[in-house]
């Protein structure tokens, strides 16, 4: 016969005890009563915390990792011998307190004062600045109204005030908005000695819908070392201070790397052409607003630092070169053995190469 336990109500409980998850409950009536009870998870919060905790500080240092690494190659410069044999080649009073110019007192509308506070002084060199376009070649005209030729000029004359600061002297190939010839502006700075040639101009797109950004650095396709340098250093200084991103050096002529802008082509010193960001790029603009003083500064750091690395003037601006820095690798350059020698600034010979028939926009 089966045994019919009562209901709870009718029996009473004699002693109840739970060992680990399991309780025991013992009734009068013989019947034990067992009742399993699911264990609730311990959350080890202060592990998980730790765990987190150490998790951010390895992804923050691989962070900084990467930081460092590329600074470190962008930052790392080798060192370039120059040819000190050539003529004596000095800078006299006078030559620092003139500026060779070919056009004409700067417009009044154009801020040619940048805020400095110039870490270098009697830096003995020469340099030519040259703002892109002008007058009726206005390079660049924006959908907001930006036009390129008139920021070319605006930042080659910060340019220019801040190495007039630190005692360089300053070739303008155009002050105002005048049109000068490529070949007048390669001109002015081969007649007048100089030892380093920048070209200033903004990028651009036609297919404003596209999201182009950045800055870079043109060089002859030769690709020589003194000329590459001065563009690497450029660049890496306008980075320091803020760019959407560094686009790089690049060589010969956009989309033609055969040929060369002419700038780069008939200058017999190391030269660039830098695009300065993109007027179509709201990014960009922006940055060159805010930032033109501090551009202005780095390139000119730029351009004397290179002078230094490249064993033309010292850290106090003593001159080391008795000559002009010749570029070390343009096709259209060569120094005579007579130059070499000790012969008249003349004797470096100038051989023209073709000149594009298409590229009067540089």
């Amino acid at each position: 016969m089966a045994y019919n336990a009562p209901p709870d109500g009718g029996r009473k409980v004699v002693y109840a005890e739970r060992i680990g998850r399991v309780k025991y409950t013992y009734y009068d009536d013989g019947i034990v009563k067992i009742t399993q009870y699911k264990g609730r998870k311990k959350i080890y919060w202060g592990r998980i915390f730790i765990a987190l905790f150490m998790l951010f500080m390895l992804i923050l240092g691989f962070v900084q990792l990467g930081k460092s690494l590329k600074k470190a190659v962008k930052g790392s410069r080798t060192k370039i011998e120059v040819n000190n044999s050539m003529p004596e080649f000095e800078m006299s009073g006078a030559d620092n307190e003139a500026k060779a110019t070919v056009s004409d007192a700067p417009g009044d509308d154009v801020q040619t004062s940048p805020e400095q506070s110039p870490g270098y002084s009697n830096m003995n060199i020469r340099v030519c600045i040259d703002p892109g376009h002008g007058d009726y070649d206005t390079g660049t005209v924006a959908g907001d109204g930006i036009v390129e030729a008139e920021q070319n000029l605006e930042i080659s004359l910060l340019i220019r005030d801040y190495l007039e600061s630190c005692g360089v002297v300053v070739t303008m190939t155009r002050e105002s908005d005048t049109a000068v010839s490529l070949s007048d502006r390669c001109s002015a700075a081969n007649e007048n000695g100089c030892d380093f040639f920048v070209s200033m101009h903004r990028n651009s797109v036609s297919d404003t819908s596209t999201d182009y950004s950045g800055i870079e650095a043109w060089v002859n396709n030769k690709a020589p070392e003194y000329d590459t340098a001065l563009a690497q250093n450029i660049l890496y200084a306008l980075e320091n201070v803020g760019v959407t991103q560094d686009l790089g050096v690049k060589y010969g002529y956009r989309d033609m790397p055969g040929n060369n802008y002419q700038v780069n082509m008939d200058t017999v010193m190391p030269s660039c052409l830098v695009e300065l960001g993109y007027v179509t790029s709201e990014q960009d603009n922006e940055l060159f607003l805010n930032n033109k003083e501090q551009y202005a500064k780095a390139i000119g750091d730029a351009v004397i630092q290179t002078a230094i690395q490249l064993g033309v003037i010292n850290e106090s601006g003593e001159r080391l070169l008795s000559g002009q820095l010749i570029s070390d690798g343009k096709n259209n350059v060569y120094v005579t053995e007579a130059y070499m020698n000790g012969g008249e600034k003349d004797q470096a010979e100038i051989s023209r190469g073709n000149v594009l028939a298409n590229n009067n926009d540089r």
